[in-house]
């Protein structure tokens, strides 16, 4: 195999788990935030909770998202 092909596979392999990696922590900033959040409305019985929780993960994961791509930036 030829060395352009293998540093091409291993920079393949190696951008597919930084990017999976920033999706990953968007999604579960989201899910973690919705979830206290659920558990807050099930406590105060208040739906705003449920809101508040979910806006905080969006916010969250979208600063996460931020962080680690400039963190991954070539």
């Amino acid at each position: 195999m030829k060395e352009e092909t293998k540093n091409f596979i291993k920079e393949l392999l190696q951008g597919g788990w930084k990017a999976s990696s920033i999706g990953l922590s968007l999604v579960l900033a989201i899910a973690i935030g919705g979830l206290i959040g659920y558990w807050l409305w099930g406590v105060f019985d208040n739906v705003i909770f449920f809101y508040i929780g979910l806006i905080l993960g969006i916010i969250a994961g979208f600063r996460n998202l931020y962080i680690m791509g400039k963190r991954y930036k070539p």
